[in-house]
């Protein structure tokens, strides 16, 4: 069924085009009720977070899909997937649309493929410890599911509530408990993906293989480049006998740091873990400008015996880099409200018609580079990043490394006077401490992907690899409709 008037080839603005043919065959794969062209579904389906939260940056939002489609199931996308090829749409994977780094990133003509409806869990294997799941799946409806056999999720992101299994794959994210656990692709045993020649692919759900590469790995951080994961087999975890909270607190940045690398040196092994540094009040009088805080918020947690044992030598450490104990409160805390801004996103936009969604703060402009490092250039890398924001005029209210030591955050923020040039002084200072990153033997990149804010700097990092990646894609995806605005290919 065509909307009124609908024939040959037609476009809701100059630069979203479909044929009437290409609407007829979607329609009948997925259904008339599952192929929306309305505005409302259009402009929600071409943002990410990333988009919903700057009103400014390297891409407009108003780049938006010609279509939304939503599959059931794998045949559904194979078919999807055929129709793109015969048509030549480019194809573009939409989770929950929670990503905070672009990768919603629409081209002209493009079809967004909506994966929620495909929100089944397949099978709890208790003794194996996994689970299987399609990619439309939210964290946290997984998670629940899995408390009920006393199981958990390992990867625990302050997406949980909001963010699919697919996503997660997608960008290889990285959670809260993310020291003991690791990422989301560590967790990863299988994969079924439906490739963009239409061939579905599975790889084995096992631990262990030494028979070739393991293809899992190709559609792991790679943000639907290479084709669509239709269901997924995860590592799931018991839910610990115990859980401790531990907050340290430090004169500087440098002694929680060298106490943080001695713990994970010695095999300590903490569900979290995060340095922080951060700008204390301005606004309290009997603060002076300037002054910074620094603690380690720590959470074990495991069997009783193994929790303990962990704890007796924290006390030791931490005090030998002038840590004082400060009690649990600060981590509870932490570990209380770790969820609370998706919550937030999800009050204001996902549940919200996009005519309701508010207007952004232009008071001043932030970002949060995270960068992975070799741990002995971590304190270097602080040295030289303040150099920098300093030319530029830009503030760090916050250091941070979090899950281990040589994973380093910062927020920086810039305050607006005029809106063009300040937003463009932090793009520029946030590029300038990737290339850093890049230059001291680091990545520029360790939680949220790359999407299209980083693309830029995708051939830097990757070098030769890119162009091996080109060749895999050009070699599945022969007509460049996956996602082909990413990961610069």
């Amino acid at each position: 069924m065509l909307p009124e008037g609908l024939s040959g080839e037609w476009s809701l603005e100059d630069n979203h085009l479909i044929t009437a043919s290409a609407v007829e065959k979607f329609q009948s794969v997925v259904g008339v009720d599952n192929f929306l062209l309305d505005e409302e579904s259009l402009f929600r389906y071409s943002l990410d977070a990333y988009r919903v939260w700057s009103s400014q940056g390297r891409f407009s939002t108003n780049k938006k899909v010609s279509a939304v489609v939503k599959p059931l199931d794998t045949q559904e996308i194979v078919k999807v997937v055929k129709i793109a090829n015969q048509e030549k749409i480019p194809l573009i994977p939409f989770g929950s649309g929670t990503g905070v780094m672009g990768a919603i990133n629409p081209v002209p003509g493009s079809v967004c493929v909506d994966l929620k409806r495909m929100n089944s869990i397949l099978d709890i294997d208790p003794v194996s410890l996994t689970v299987t799941a399609q990619p439309g799946v939210i964290l946290a409806q997984l998670d629940e599911s899995l408390s009920k056999r006393d199981l958990m999720l390992g990867h625990d992101p302050y997406s949980l509530p909001i963010a699919t299994i697919g996503g997660a794959i997608s960008t290889n994210g990285v959670g809260y408990r993310a020291a003991k656990y690791g990422s989301m692709g560590d967790q990863v045993l299988g994969l079924e993906v439906v490739l963009p020649n239409g061939e579905i692919l599975e790889t084995r759900a096992v631990e262990k293989t030494s028979v070739g590469p393991g293809f899992q790995y190709l559609f792991i951080g790679t943000e639907g480049v290479f084709g669509f994961i239709t269901q997924a087999t995860l590592k799931v975890f018991r839910i610990p006998e115990s859980r401790v909270f531990k907050t340290y607190s430090f004169d500087n940045f440098g002694n929680g740091f060298s106490a943080m690398n001695e713990m994970f040196s010695i095999g300590l092994n903490p569900s979290l873990s995060d340095l922080t540094e951060e700008r204390l009040d301005t606004n309290n009088a009997n603060q002076e400008e300037g002054q910074y805080s620094t603690n380690l918020f720590l959470v074990f947690e495991g069997y009783c015996e193994e929790v303990k044992a962990q704890l007796s030598r924290i006390p030791d450490i931490c005090s030998r880099y002038g840590g004082i104990d400060v009690g649990p409160s600060m981590s509870e805390n932490y570990w209380d409200k770790r969820h609370d801004s998706a919550y937030r996103f999800k009050d204001n936009y996902i549940q919200k018609s996009t005519d309701d969604w508010p207007n952004g703060n232009w008071n001043r402009v932030v970002a949060y580079p995270h960068v992975a490092l070799p741990a002995s250039q971590v304190l270097e890398y602080r040295r030289l990043a303040e150099q920098i924001v300093l030319e530029l005029q830009v503030d760090i209210t916050e250091y941070s490394c979090w899950t281990s030591p040589g994973l380093f955050s910062l927020m920086l923020v810039k305050t607006v006077v005029d809106r063009d040039k300040d937003s463009g002084d932090l793009d520029i200072a946030v590029d300038k401490l990737l290339t850093l990153a890049q230059d001291l033997g680091g990545s520029m990149e360790y939680v949220h992907g790359v999407g299209s804010k980083l693309s830029h700097l995708v051939p830097r990092e990757l070098g030769y690899g890119l162009e091996i990646m080109r060749k895999i894609k050009l070699s599945i995806d022969p007509e460049n409709i996956m996602n082909p605005n990413n990961f610069g290919m």
